[in-house]
């Protein structure tokens, strides 16, 4: 799983190999759910433009897997 460039400005790429299914989920530093994503295949780009400057997880999650990685929006 990798998630770039982070930090970031606006978009956000999630590239998933060989993995046929992903779920994604931002949450913000409060827990707050932002945003919901379902069926991403292998790599796609996330707009956080709408999104305040700050810190951010998102949430992975693959039939095999859940990841939650850090990611810092200028």
């Amino acid at each position: 799983i990798k998630l770039y460039p982070n930090p970031t400005r606006n978009k956000l790429t999630i590239s998933v190999e060989g993995v046929d299914l992903v779920d994604v989920v931002i949450i913000d530093i409060q827990g707050k759910v932002l945003l919901q994503k379902s069926g991403l295949f292998n790599q796609d780009r996330i707009s956080l433009s709408g999104f305040v400057a700050g810190t951010y997880f998102v949430k992975i999650m693959t039939p095999e897997l859940i990841r939650e990685i850090r990611v810092i929006k200028h």
